[in-house]
């Protein structure tokens, strides 16, 4: 694991700032899978968090943040946030008095709109208290962080992802071997090798988890792109070709992450079913429309 790198900072001791050593999605939402969840920005203004004098005392942690959630609105007049959790673990992350680390800038959203760009420098705050909420449709938690008292301090944390360090979360299993019917954090396999079980044959890399999709969570798996026919010339643009195949024993036998690999033996067909990404869109620039031209 990345060693993360102490940084002083005006208002917060060096112990309790750190930048973050490698890179963090959620998911991988710091969430098991079968599949459970673990745990544009506002322009950042100062905000100076109260930590604990005893957690201040603690050394900069070298193992990796796991993303739990993100501030998405404040709340009220008296300092509460609005955020969306990315953890099946709410209740411990959210309802109850704990410790997480935010990040100290809002570092924006990605071109698809999720929140899994790598996180900049990251503050410890306390979390007092919270409550469910529902919002058009959505499950979201209103929490109170130790220091926020105020509208302003709550607006200034606005697009701000909060995270928990990954020896925090639960254990799920006892071995690292394991088979679809089991549970894993959808992080632990984001990056697998994805291969056929009878031939050992390369099929592609698990790039994401969606959880929930029908009966049974779905594997994104990028797989390379079709040979061009002979005498055919390579298209320019040449998009990202992925499959989705269903986290079920039946078709994933096998989960090694000690080999970092994980087993399939999909059903004919399956593997035909490609998918390509979409190619990004220009984004058009703003402004006051061109003057019309004059009749004469």
């Amino acid at each position: 694991m990345a060693s993360a790198t102490a940084t002083a900072l005006s208002g917060v001791s060096s112990a309790a700032r750190w930048i973050s050593g490698r890179r963090v999605k959620t998911p991988s939402y710091g969430k098991p899978i079968r599949t459970i969840a673990s745990g544009g920005g506002a322009s950042a203004r100062k905000f100076r968090p109260a930590a604990a004098a005893a957690d201040d005392a603690e050394s900069p942690p070298t193992e990796e943040l796991i993303q739990s959630g993100a501030v998405i609105s404040a709340h009220g007049l008296k300092g509460e946030v609005r955020v969306m959790p990315f953890t099946d673990f709410v209740e411990e992350r959210f309802f109850s008095p704990c410790t997480q680390y935010i990040e100290d800038q809002a570092q924006g959203r990605t071109a698809e709109g999720d929140y899994d760009k790598p996180p900049g420098t990251v503050s410890k705050v306390r979390i007092i208290a919270g409550r469910e909420v529902t919002s058009k449709g959505r499950n979201e938690c209103v929490i109170k962080i130790k220091g926020v008292n105020d509208r302003n301090a709550s607006e200034a944390l606005i697009g701000r992802r909060l995270y928990v360090l990954a020896s925090d979360r639960p254990e799920l299993r006892e071995e690292q071997v394991g088979s679809g019917d089991d549970e894993f954090y959808s992080s632990e396999l984001e990056g697998l090798e994805v291969v056929m079980q009878e031939t050992g044959a390369h099929v592609g890399k698990v790039v994401d988890v969606f959880r929930g999709a029908g009966t049974h969570d779905l594997l994104k798996v990028n797989v390379p792109p079709l040979p061009t026919p002979e005498g055919d010339e390579p298209p320019k643009f040449q998009p990202e070709e992925h499959v989705f195949v269903p986290f079920v024993k039946d078709i994933v036998p096998t989960v090694d992450l000690t080999k970092g690999v994980l087993e399939i033996t999909p059903p004919p067909g399956l593997l035909d079913l490609r998918q390509k990404a979409q190619k990004p869109k220009r984004q058009r620039a703003r402004g006051p429309p061109p003057p019309k031209k004059k009749q004469e």
